[in-house]
């Protein structure tokens, strides 16, 4: 509990310092809403053409929900920021498993805030979907999404942690680069996972079993990689 009031007490230094940044995570993830709503509505009312693109572009940035900008993320590559975020946290000294907490409050918050704009939004653009699903429907497609977004954060979170900033970009280079290979792969085999996440939340609401999956593989992902990235705390070499 004491990890957590910590973990806390950072979360909302950064939102009183960082203020002005994450007015432009709210303009993103509205610019996104729009991109995706006008893919959306294009592929639900011409389902016939099954299009690669839109599976890659839910697979792709689905799990920048979970990041909101601030100084750190931008700075990442030229300052190598988050190893810099490290070795002062260890300087004050901060706990691995503080450090921990806080970058999983990071996430939750940031998909909530996030998902929040972007999920309010694409429900607009999207019209197809105000006419064919129920909201309770629609708020099982978005925590399915949510759920692979939260899933793929685990991996973020230890490449991030792990590695130097030239390093991290070609780490979340190759994880761009398998989520747009699994799309080609779906339409080769003649599927569709947008039209297939849509058409179970529209039929089993909050009981479709692929939104069940998906957050339970997120719950699996974010345990799982918090106990590898702790580890490699414990041994990395912040020089």
């Amino acid at each position: 509990m004491e990890n957590v009031k910590k973990a806390w007490s950072m979360i909302l230094k950064d939102l009183k310092s960082e203020k002005k940044y994450f007015v432009w995570a709210f303009v993103y993830a509205a610019y996104m809403a729009f991109t995706f709503g006008m893919a959306v509505k294009g592929q639900m009312e011409a389902p016939e053409y099954v299009s690669p693109v839109i599976d890659g572009l839910f697979l792709l940035l689905m799990p920048m929900l979970g990041f909101y900008f601030c100084r750190r993320s931008f700075k990442y590559l030229s300052e190598d920021s988050y190893t810099r975020m490290l070795a002062y946290f260890r300087a004050l000294p901060i706990s691995d498993h503080v450090v921990i907490a806080y970058r999983l409050m990071q996430i939750f918050l940031a998909f909530v805030m996030n998902g929040i704009v972007f999920f309010g939004l694409m429900y607009w653009f999207a019209e197809p979907m105000r006419s064919e699903m129920s909201l309770a429907g629609y708020f099982a497609l978005a925590l399915t999404w949510t759920g692979y977004g939260m899933m793929m954060s685990g991996p973020y979170m230890y490449l991030e942690f792990s590695n130097h900033g030239k390093a991290y970009l070609r780490s979340t280079l190759l994880l761009l680069a398998a989520a747009v290979i699994a799309a080609v792969v779906i339409k080769i085999c003649g599927g569709n996972m947008l039209l297939y996440s849509i058409e179970l939340a529209t039929r089993w609401s909050l009981l479709s079993p692929l939104m069940w999956v998906m957050l339970a593989a997120a719950a699996a992902s974010l345990v799982f990689f918090s106990k590898i990235t702790l580890r490699k705390l414990r041994s990395r070499d912040l020089v």
